[in-house]
């Protein structure tokens, strides 16, 4: 039986961790040895809740780091199998500090692979700095607040982002925060797609 459920700030996820799952269970392991703050979002988040849909990339938001750090965890994704699935792995600091994403795999795999980007604007901070904990098989990862989640899906508004928002709303509607939905909802002036949301 698999089952969702949002309670005390941790979305439990009762079902065997895919390939995207093991991904992002890996990776965050490697980030926790350095203490790398890190949170993720976007579609992952809405697969991760159950809807039944492909994608490519896991995104993570990470928090700035120096470029000794960014150095030091290149080598350790090196010593633990991972790659550089479009640009070498050693261009990590560069690319994040340009604002760019950088994409990371099992080596020898292109998809599904993790982009990692630097938290650029005040959305990606407070997904970083609100974020809630995913358990699934056992392990735990960070999640953006499905709040703004759903509001910043709502926002980008291309049909898979709009079917995304539908799913955790309609999964979680009973567990969600109205008032941060609301608030979120208003910060990124998405009203009338919520008014439509909440007809669904």
């Amino acid at each position: 039986m698999s089952g969702i459920e949002l309670r005390n700030g941790t979305l439990n996820v009762s079902r065997e961790p895919n390939q995207l799952d093991e991904l992002a269970i890996a990776f965050s392991d490697i980030l926790n040895r350095f203490d790398i703050d890190h949170v993720y979002i976007a579609g992952y988040v809405s697969i991760l809740a159950g809807r039944a849909r492909s994608t490519e990339d896991v995104d993570v938001l990470i928090e700035d780091i120096d470029e000794a750090t960014a150095d030091e965890l290149v080598a350790v994704l090196r010593e633990e199998g991972f790659w550089g699935a479009a640009m070498p792995l050693d261009s990590m600091y560069e690319m994040l500090s340009n604002g760019d994403n950088i994409w990371v795999a099992p080596e020898d795999q292109v998809t599904p692979h993790l982009e990692v980007k630097f938290a650029r604007d005040k959305f990606d901070r407070a997904s970083l700095e609100n974020a809630i904990t995913a358990r699934i098989g056992g392990e735990t990862i960070p999640i953006g607040p499905l709040e703004l989640q759903i509001a910043y899906k709502l926002h980008l508004g291309a049909q898979k982002d709009l079917e995304d928002a539908v799913h955790l709303y309609t999964l979680l509607e009973q567990s969600l925060s109205v008032a941060r939905l609301e608030g979120w909802v208003t910060r990124l002036g998405v009203e009338d797609a919520y008014d439509r949301l909440k007809r669904a």
